[in-house]
């Protein structure tokens, strides 16, 4: 899965699963105040509006947190023991330059058994 940062309004990607958690954890207190004002229009209104203005404002925390975690993920992030082994085949064919008016054919076929190559420690490609 690449690392999504998301947008502002929390729809996609990090941004969108930290204000989901973000809304589940905060947001009881703030809908018991608008299930108990039912009684009082202005209070209703009053308690449905700070809902939506922290709401809002936990949207666009959510983008902060999740920018901040991602970007500094893929800026500090340290790759190590990445290795590829394998068997390595390589031909090579052609002529060689010309020499008393010919040219010579060259063929060529080299290989080596358990080749073993180590990932460097710049994570470049690596990481999404």
């Amino acid at each position: 899965m690449a690392l999504t940062i998301g947008s502002v309004e929390a729809d996609a990607g990090m941004s969108q699963l930290v204000y989901l958690e973000m809304d589940i954890q905060l947001s009881p207190p703030l809908q018991n105040a608008i299930d108990q004002a039912e009684e009082e229009a202005d209070a209703k209104a009053a308690a449905e509006n700070a809902l939506a203005e922290a709401r809002n404002g936990w949207k666009k925390l959510s983008y902060a947190i999740a920018k901040g975690v991602i970007n500094h993920i893929l800026t500090n992030m340290v790759i190590t023991g990445i290795e590829t082994e394998g068997d390595v085949s390589t031909s090579i064919s052609g002529n060689t330059g010309e020499t008393d008016g010919h040219l010579h054919t060259v063929e060529l076929t080299g290989g080596q058994a358990d080749f073993l190559a180590t990932q460097s420690n710049d994570g470049v490609g690596h990481v999404e």
